[in-house]
């Protein structure tokens, strides 16, 4: 496993959760295409040559996500394991949309803890609020 530095670094989901991963993670559905589609968006608001091309009118709140990814910080690549543990957050642990950056701090705990062999280290206190800002960009996209 190579650390997450830049936005590029993130995987796509079947090499983050593979096949000896937590029972639930396994198995494509709601987690894997949420994940995935929350790469997408991170990698569209880098213009990154990974990013899929999205095809005829994209969808408004995509465009709105990427949209707010953007405004978060002029090098998106320097938070990039804030912004992967802000993905975690959006795509496994789905938290309500209406969730504050206090009750996040639990959230963020366990991301760690899955995350942890990716390199990513934890947040400093003034990332809390980018995070919280980032799930808040991502959840309207996730799948139910």
């Amino acid at each position: 496993m190579s650390a997450i530095t830049r936005i590029d670094h993130i995987p796509p989901s079947h090499v983050i959760f593979p096949p000896d991963s937590h029972p639930d993670l396994q198995q494509p559905g709601a987690v894997h295409h949420g994940w995935n589609t929350g790469r997408q968006l991170l990698l569209h608001a880098v213009d990154s040559p990974l990013a899929k091309p999205m095809r005829g009118r994209i969808p408004p709140l995509r465009q709105q996500a990427i949209t707010q990814l953007r405004l978060l910080s002029c090098y998106l690549h320097d938070v990039a394991g804030p912004l992967t543990l802000a993905l975690y957050i959006s795509a496994v642990q789905q938290p309500s949309p209406d969730m504050d950056t206090p009750s996040l701090a639990l959230l963020i705990g366990e991301a760690l803890a899955d995350l942890g062999d990716w390199g990513i280290c934890a947040p400093l206190p003034e990332q809390f609020e980018l995070i919280t800002r980032s799930v808040h960009a991502l959840q309207p996209c996730m799948p139910d």
